[in-house]
């Protein structure tokens, strides 16, 4: 049986106000443990909780500052372990 967005939020809800007995409510509902889980989270993150168009590409996520900045340093060379490698490369006649 296909529920729509109002009844999975009404399943959702009832979950919850029952201590997330996700097994009481499916068995109630006659739905699965898995479904009554996966709306639940959808409901509790804010989701509309209807299905997406198969077509409908998932935004990406643009990168934060914090993750901006890390890329950066990693990226970054390091002068010491430049000179080490030049160092190394000069012993084993490489250079």
């Amino acid at each position: 049986m296909n529920y729509n967005e109002s009844q999975q939020k009404e399943i959702a809800q009832y979950a919850i106000e029952h201590d997330n007995n996700y097994k009481a409510t499916g068995e109630k509902y006659e739905i699965s443990y898995q479904q009554v889980a996966a709306w639940v989270r959808k409901y509790k993150k804010g989701s509309t909780m209807t299905k997406k168009s198969k077509t409908e590409k998932p935004q990406e996520s643009k990168p934060t500052t914090t993750e901006t900045s890390t890329l950066d340093v990693l990226s970054r060379k390091d002068p010491v372990l430049e000179a080490q490698l030049i160092e190394v490369k000069k012993r084993l006649g490489l250079i």
